[in-house]
């Protein structure tokens, strides 16, 4: 209960603050476990996400943000959860996969820290062997902002991208580069779409 009225509160804030347009919510299943995976320029990707899709979404936040009682609390009431970001964190995968076999949504950011316009930086395998780990489809995103007061804010929700294909197979990096590319291709287009 708490999640959608903080989201309700942020939805306001942020149509306030920006010109807010919203493609392709018809592409948003709703009761099935979906990875949504975008492009990441600024910390409002994932309030905007979230305050665009009629869905809870669950974001990894590093560990550091919840170093307090209050901090912890907060985050988790707002669906993050803390990931170890300096190796493998084998309990974020495993509660990720479990959110995504129950029906969860997973929000990822393709490039695992923001990139701005003009920049440029590898996309990793997360989002790849999360879908393959859990079955699930991903659905790209593609964020066009500066987020300055006043300006246009564009979110593009793209087609779910189904990886059934390669269900079975072992999370070979040789396998999960060709998804991840798969993903990073659609997350362009939709960016190029919003320009």
């Amino acid at each position: 209960m708490f999640y959608y009225l903080a989201i309700f509160g942020l939805k306001i804030y942020t149509r306030l603050k920006f010109k807010v347009i919203v493609k392709g919510r018809k592409n948003v299943p709703k009761n099935c476990g979906l990875i949504f995976c975008s492009n990441h320029i600024s910390n409002f990707d994932p309030v905007m996400i979230c305050s665009s899709i009629n869905r809870k979404i669950h974001y990894f936040a590093k560990k550091e943000l919840f170093c307090t009682k209050f901090k912890n609390f907060w985050m988790h009431q707002l669906c993050a959860f803390p990931v170890d970001r300096e190796g493998t964190d084998i309990n974020a995968l495993k509660f990720s996969i479990n959110l995504l076999k129950n029906g969860g949504a997973l929000g990822i950011f393709a490039q695992g820290t923001r990139v701005k316009e003009g920049e440029s930086a590898e996309a990793k395998n997360g989002v790849s062997l999360f879908a393959l780990k859990s079955g699930v489809d991903v659905i790209p995103i593609g964020i066009t902002a500066n987020y300055e007061k006043g300006s246009k804010v564009i979110i593009n929700i793209g087609k779910p991208i189904s990886f059934e294909k390669y269900k079975g197979q072992k999370p070979k990096t040789e396998l999960l580069n060709k998804m991840t590319e798969e993903i990073m291709i659609e997350i362009e287009k939709l960016k190029e779409d919003n320009r």
